[in-house]
């Protein structure tokens, strides 16, 4: 009797393996339908969705069959051995369906949360593109307006090269003619420097021509005032110095004082001082050197403020052109 019964709820069993392998067989082809719905998921979510349901619906199945299968464990220990190794790779493949059904349905609502995604990028794009043609239609506009000022830049441009090529053929002219007159210049200034240091020999004798003045050199030392006045007796006036060469290498009074208002310089023409040759550190001498003298210096910038009483040698100058 025990062994009809065990021989029973072992083919019971052998059954229920036939089932469970039936049924795995089934879970490893529904596994394959689900790679194949996976990688089709956009167009075949509603496939999905019912193989979600089978599979939930087969995974209560073998939980029924596996507590059917521990509440015989006792009776059919021998037989259980066996049927428990093939158990337990069903079982595995079973958690990897579920991991992989699981991965599936994470890739599903990932694809779903990335189509949202897009759409707002779509409608986003749209705009941008709107927005894109209105630029690019005033820019279409803003071409034509720069393409008509370009045109008439180039016309500018043509006008002012040939203005340019005419400029440049009058400045070779002027350079050449600049270049004449600065050799011409070079050697007056030769010719009036050897001038002047004849001049300067002559001055003691006698009055002396030198360009369109004549000059005379005093043997005798005075103040200031005395000798302007001895000019004035001749005809003449200390000497007004407008340009460098009628500097000289001797302590002489010029006609120029700042005795009316210190600090302004004037001639005894009553011309302000305008191109000066003062030593340097001159004028010093404030409210109490107010006439001016040309003193022996070796630089061109002679000139010195002394005090008016002291008594120097004098220049007169008497102009002979107008």
């Amino acid at each position: 009797m025990d062994t009809v019964l065990l021989h029973s709820l072992y083919n019971n069993l052998t059954s229920e393996r036939n089932q469970l392998l039936t049924s795995y067989n089934r879970l490893t082809t529904e596994r394959e339908q689900l790679l194949t719905s996976y990688n089709n998921l956009k167009t075949e979510k509603d496939q999905l969705l019912t193989s979600y349901n089978n599979l939930t619906t087969e995974r209560e199945q073998l939980l029924t069959s596996y507590n059917n299968l521990k509440t015989e464990k006792d009776q059919l220990l021998t037989s259980y051995n066996n049927l428990t190794t093939e158990r337990e790779q069903l079982l595995t493949s079973y958690n990897n369906l579920k991991t992989e059904k699981d991965q599936l349905l994470t890739s599903y609502n990932n694809l779903t949360t990335e189509r949202e995604q897009l759409l707002t990028s779509y409608n986003n794009l749209k705009t941008e593109k709107d927005q894109l043609l209105t630029s690019y239609n005033n820019l279409t506009t803003e071409r034509e307006q720069l393409l008509t000022s370009y045109n008439n830049l180039k016309t500018e441009k043509d006008q002012l090269l040939t203005s340019y090529n005419n400029l440049t053929t009058e400045r070779e002219q002027l350079l050449t003619s600049y270049n004449n007159l600065k050799t011409e210049k070079d050697q007056l200034l030769t010719n009036m420097t050897k001038n002047r240091d004849n001049l300067q020999r002559k001055l003691q004798e006698n009055w002396v021509a030198f360009s369109d003045s004549l000059y005379q050199v005093s043997s005798e030392k005075k103040s200031w005032e005395e000798s302007r006045q001895d000019c004035l007796q001749k005809g003449a006036h200390l000497m007004i110095i407008n340009r460098r060469e009628e500097q000289f290498k001797k302590s002489l009074w010029i006609g120029l004082t700042d005795s009316e208002t210190d600090g302004r310089w004037k001639w005894v023409d009553g011309t302000r001082m305008t191109t000066s040759y003062w030593n340097r550190g001159e004028p010093n001498g404030g409210r109490t050197e107010n006439c001016g003298q040309i003193k022996v210096y070796d630089s061109q910038n002679s000139w010195n403020d002394e005090t008016c009483s002291d008594k120097h040698f004098w220049i007169c100058e008497k102009r002979i052109s107008p």
